[in-house]
């Protein structure tokens, strides 16, 4: 019983709801990899990336805002509301447009594409509030939801015919709509987003969740901006492989991610104890989960052989750099994101935004790979490292360190390093 409580714990729960999540999204791209071939998979992550892009928006302005700010408000609540559908709107427009008019996908599936960008967005926001009540126990069975039906879909679609972009729009769709209504149920009944819609502190969530809102999308963008660039300059073909590689490294970020999803509420609870106490403990959790997953990116890089065919149906080879490299880029987001968190609970997150977007300057350094070495796309990623290392230094020593020590000189200095 004592092994079981142990394991049964809200960490535990929190690296399961995200190793869920990523499998649910592991899935779909390998059969992207696998039916549409290195260039059709090139324009699904480009289009994925998107969606994840638009859904970081949600996190950071809403999701970030529900977990720090007292939802239990009522005006702070209808504000949240409100957020999420003008969010969620935006993008679901947003995404029609983009999808309809690059000419990637028929008219019917670009408008299906928009609402499948909504449905994806407010299942985020969902999940974020159950994390935010502590019922990560519960996340695997919204991503169950998604990955079953989703697949459903692609099966379904598959006897009838082959597959297409289009069909992985649908199984999107059905997919996140399900896992939504999943999300819903298994929340507390007074946690539920059913009103009030006024009065609204519009102002109060936008003043925190701006800019958590522009920090979440750092990452999106660039891995975005990345695609865009090495698809323009080298062709979808030739970065195909190097998104293969990332399908293949996915599983290292389920550790940083699903952890980090934990740290946020940890730090939120730890906000009157010392900050020295929540910066060993920052310090502890940035270099467990570098460790832990630089392991399993080496592991990956072992398997290679074996998987690599898996992913692509041996039509086309996945380089050894392009998983190193993602591998590399995941440790130094897994450096990063620990402290990211404690800075945006000690209301610094402006600091950290500032810090975070000399991240984009890598792209500079990718732009030189594709374009003077042969083969650079596949080393592109290694490039991107470099961002979130020198960062997360940053953000320790001239960020959270200033707090630890206005905190020891005072309440009054605290509030004036803010």
């Amino acid at each position: 019983m004592r092994l079981l409580s142990s394991v049964r714990t809200p960490a535990a729960g929190a690296v399961l709801g995200q190793g869920t999540q990523a499998l649910a999204g592991l899935v779909l791209q390998v059969a992207a990899a696998r039916y549409l071939g290195a260039a059709g998979l090139a324009v699904f992550a480009v289009g994925y990336g998107l969606l994840v892009l638009a859904t970081a928006v949600c996190s950071g302005m809403v999701g970030d805002s529900l977990t720090v700010l007292d939802r239990t408000d009522p005006p702070v609540r209808a504000a949240l509301l409100g957020w999420t559908a003008s969010v969620s709107g935006a993008a679901a427009l947003l995404g029609a447009a983009v999808a309809s008019l690059s000419g990637a996908l028929p008219l019917w599936a670009g408008l299906l594409a928009g609402l499948a960008t909504a449905a994806f967005v407010v299942e985020d926001t969902l999940r974020r509030l159950l994390m935010a009540t502590g019922r990560f126990w519960s996340l695997p069975a919204v991503d169950g939801t998604s990955l079953v039906l989703a697949l459903g879909v692609l099966a379904a679609v598959g006897a009838m015919g082959g597959l297409t972009l289009g069909s992985f729009v649908v199984a999107l769709l059905v997919g996140q709509t399900g896992a939504a209504l999943v999300a819903w149920w298994r929340l507390p009944a007074d946690e539920r987003p059913r009103g009030p819609w006024r009065p609204a502190a519009w102002r109060t969530v936008f003043d925190f969740g701006v800019w958590r809102a522009l920090a979440q999308t750092i990452r999106p963008t660039l891995l975005t901006a990345l695609r865009l660039l090495v698809v323009a300059v080298a062709g979808a073909a030739a970065y195909g492989p190097v998104e293969a590689a990332r399908v293949l490294t996915a599983p290292t970020l389920v550790l940083v991610t699903g952890l980090g999803s934990f740290l946020l509420p940890r730090f939120v609870a730890m906000r009157r104890q010392p900050a020295a106490a929540a910066l060993r403990t920052a310090d502890r959790a940035a270099v467990g989960l570098a460790l832990a997953v630089a392991g399993t990116g080496a592991l990956t890089v072992l398997a290679l052989p074996l998987v690599g065919p898996v992913v692509t149906g041996n039509a086309y080879a996945i380089p050894v750099g392009a998983v190193v490299g993602w591998s590399a880029y995941a440790v130094g987001g897994a450096l990063l994101l620990p402290y990211s968190a404690l800075a945006t609970v000690h209301r610094r997150h402006r600091r950290v935004l500032a810090l975070r977007s000399l991240e984009l300057l890598s792209l500079a350094v990718v732009l030189v790979l594709v374009l003077l070495v042969e083969g650079g796309a596949s080393w592109a990623p290694l490039a991107l490292t470099l961002g979130p290392v020198l960062v997360a230094v940053a953000v320790r020593a001239g960020v959270l360190l200033p707090v630890v020590r206005a905190d020891g000189a005072g309440p009054r200095a605290l509030v004036a390093t803010g």
